[in-house]
């Protein structure tokens, strides 16, 4: 089996996460949590002319690096299954609805304790997607 340290995993990637979701305030003019049925992200092309920019006050190479990052979260999130897909989303992104383990269980038909180790499972499988692991 693979020496996985699940603990540091899933603290990398709560990180990564919450950079994102900072990253995506800064600098993404829509609402960044909205999500379409099939659960994955759309690039975020920003046009470096667009009005909104010039109430952002950090330069346009650190736009342009944080945009970046957001479309590398957003492609390594889009590579899960979208019942992985709705569990990162669901767990750390929509803060807005706040779900708990046992509405998000019972939305993807699993029990609480299968849904435990799929979200085990698919913080690992995220990881990798990251190429964190």
């Amino acid at each position: 089996m693979y020496d996985i340290n699940f603990k540091k995993i899933k603290k990398q990637i709560e990180e990564i996460i919450q950079k994102y979701v900072y990253y995506c305030l800064a600098v993404d003019c829509k609402s960044f949590f909205m999500i379409g049925d099939n659960f994955k992200f759309e690039t975020l092309n920003l046009d470096m002319s667009s009005n909104f920019l010039k109430y952002i006050f950090i330069d346009d190479e650190k736009i342009a690096r944080r945009i970046e990052f957001i479309n590398y979260v957003r492609n390594s999130f889009n590579k899960l299954t979208t019942d992985e897909r709705k569990i990162i989303y669901w767990t750390y992104i929509d803060k807005e609805n706040n779900y708990d383990d046992r509405y998000i269980a019972n939305n993807l038909g699993f029990s609480l304790g299968y849904y435990y180790s799929k979200k085990k499972e698919t913080l690992i499988r995220f990881s990798y997607a990251l190429g964190i692991r």
